[in-house]
């Protein structure tokens, strides 16, 4: 008889050890810092698991689907050890539904690293990413260690500033009440701004309109009563309309640079961009007709300056040439007897940039 329960104490002891060693061979993914939600002390937020987000190809159903399950843990702020989640407080302040891992409401000792773990029996894959729950500044409607987006609106146009991330937070069929701040200042009658909902609309964009703008949501579910605090940061931008074509400001016609024999010489580069919008900007130089990629002269250094530096001879007439888009310029060195000075020409060979 002994020997039969030291025999099955031996097989689960097996069992137990085989299972535990499938367990903790994970494929860990580190921590993605670019995953950081910020959320305010006792207001909801949600946080979703990154996997599905651009590390795996397929959704959450169709991961589900295919016998994987989705766990949450957490480190919290200056702890070592991994928890998991305790998703069975009172009153269901933390809960899951599906990828989602929501806060109702989200505390200061929420903040911390959360994990998300997606495995069956043969397959285990987790990313960490983090959370950062904020107090809202003394005698303020924010917190300054918030980041806040900025939105770009053309000069003289009427643009629509939208509070984001919240109309998934209140129930289906309830119109929540929403205020709009300007540093927390609320707007009401002022000039050329018009709230709406939501929406902020911005009749006619004048410079003196930039700055932080906050709208405050609330609504009332459960028989509690939440706000989604939301900040973003409005900058003008010349309008399009009114776009030129880049001006090329050094070197230029009326620019001469001096420099002494074997001395070190310094073009610099500056362009001036009326707009610009979503668009790729570079500044370059070629000399006598290589890219700067291709110089092999040690004596030529090039940022979005170009530096000639023990200046000779061989480069009296190399033909420099600072470009861009549509508005290139070039600078020629030449040599009057033991003084050299190098002459910028600007040339315009295109028109408006697209």
């Amino acid at each position: 008889m002994r020997m039969k329960i030291g025999f099955l104490l031996i097989c689960l002891l097996v069992l137990t050890i085989t299972r535990d060693c499938t367990c903790e061979r994970c494929d860990d993914w580190g921590e993605d810092t670019r995953k950081l939600t910020q959320a305010y002390d006792g207001e909801p937020v949600r946080i979703r698991c990154p996997l599905f987000e651009g590390y795996l190809k397929h959704n959450y159903s169709a991961a589900h689907s295919a016998g994987l399950t989705l766990m949450w843990y957490w480190t919290g702020k200056g702890k070592d050890l991994e928890e998991p989640i305790n998703i069975r407080l009172p009153d269901n302040r933390i809960s899951k539904d599906k990828d989602i891992l929501w806060f109702r409401p989200s505390l200061l000792n929420d903040t911390g690293n959360y994990t998300c773990m997606l495995r069956n029996t043969t397959f285990c894959l987790k990313i960490a990413f983090p959370l950062e729950v904020l107090k809202k500044d003394s005698k303020s409607c924010v917190s300054n260690d918030k980041v806040a987006k900025v939105f770009y609106f053309p000069l003289d146009e009427t643009s629509i500033l939208h509070c984001p991330d919240t109309e998934d937070y209140y129930p289906t069929g309830v119109t929540p009440t929403v205020n709009w701040y300007r540093r927390c200042e609320l707007v009401d009658g002022f000039v050329d701004r018009d709230p709406d909902g939501l929406n902020l609309k911005f009749l006619n964009m004048l410079q003196r309109y930039e700055g932080n703008y906050t709208c405050i949501v609330s609504y009332e579910e459960n028989g509690r009563e939440y706000n989604l605090t939301r900040t973003m940061y409005v900058k003008a931008i010349a309008s399009r309309f009114y776009a030129k074509a880049p001006e090329m400001r050094t070197p230029s016609d009326k620019q001469t640079f001096e420099f002494q024999a074997g001395g070190e010489l310094h073009i610099p580069c500056d362009v001036y961009f009326s707009y610009v919008d979503n668009s790729f900007i570079e500044i370059g130089w070629t000399i006598n007709g290589k890219n700067e990629g291709d110089f092999t002269d040690p004596r030529i250094q090039v940022n979005e300056s170009v530096i000639l530096d023990k200046i000779s001879p061989s480069l009296y007439a190399a033909p420099g040439r600072c470009a861009l888009m549509d508005a290139p310029a070039r600078a020629v060195l030449q040599p009057p007897e033991a003084l050299y000075r190098a002459l910028g020409r600007l040339q315009h060979e295109g028109g408006r940039r697209s």
